[in-house]
């Protein structure tokens, strides 16, 4: 005759058995105890070159706020490269940069006069370790104009490193590729006259 502790000492086994067998089918499924394979099509990820473009500044208006948000207006610019030609249209944009953010919006033209939305959203970072002094702003009256004589410090004394995630809205044609292509791009501040250059790759 079997007693009634070994009947639940048999359940409680069996039980245990089963949990394990439940936990082994659940880690087959989801992957943990068996690699997952990469997509057939992920070593075909590559870069190419589209185009770069130079925005020119002016002048740079500081919130004084946490964030040290800036605003700077874009001035103007060119574009060259194998897929996209023209120029920045001036005043049609600015970089609204907070903290370490980069968040830019311009209108380009292109060679052919077609305008293109560009939303340059990305992060800039200090090679050096420090953090850049926010100096008070001048006072500003309604129909000051912009401070043309706005020189940058010298490039070795703000080391910057920009990555970039542009989004761009260009017009059914020739260049609306551009809306249906994932970009990455970096950039580099230069000084006298004070302007970056970005450059931008497509995903393939």
């Amino acid at each position: 005759m079997i007693d009634r502790r070994t009947i639940m000492a048999g359940a409680v086994a069996m039980g245990a058995a089963g949990l394990l067998a439940e936990s082994g089918r659940a880690q087959d499924v989801l992957g943990a105890t068996k690699p997952v394979p990469p997509p057939a099509d992920a070593a075909r990820i590559e870069l190419r070159h589209a185009f770069s473009l130079s925005i020119f500044f002016d002048e740079r208006i500081r919130i004084q706020s946490d964030t040290g948000r800036v605003f700077v207006p874009a001035v103007g610019g060119e574009i060259w490269g194998p897929r996209l030609q023209g120029r920045v249209i001036p005043y049609g944009g600015a970089d609204y940069a907070g903290g370490h953010g980069l968040d830019a919006s311009y209108m380009l033209e292109a060679s052919d006069g077609a305008l293109i939305f560009i939303n340059n959203h990305g992060y800039m970072k200090r090679l050096d370790g420090k953090k850049t002094p926010r100096a008070a702003p001048a006072p500003r009256r309604a129909g000051d104009v912009p401070n043309q004589s706005f020189v940058a410090p010298p490039d070795s004394a703000v080391p910057l490193r920009m990555r970039l995630m542009p989004v761009f809205d260009a017009p059914q044609g020739p260049h609306e590729w551009m809306n249906s292509t994932v970009f990455i791009g970096h950039g580099g501040r230069y000084t006298d006259p004070d302007h970056t250059v970005f450059t931008y790759y497509e995903v393939l």
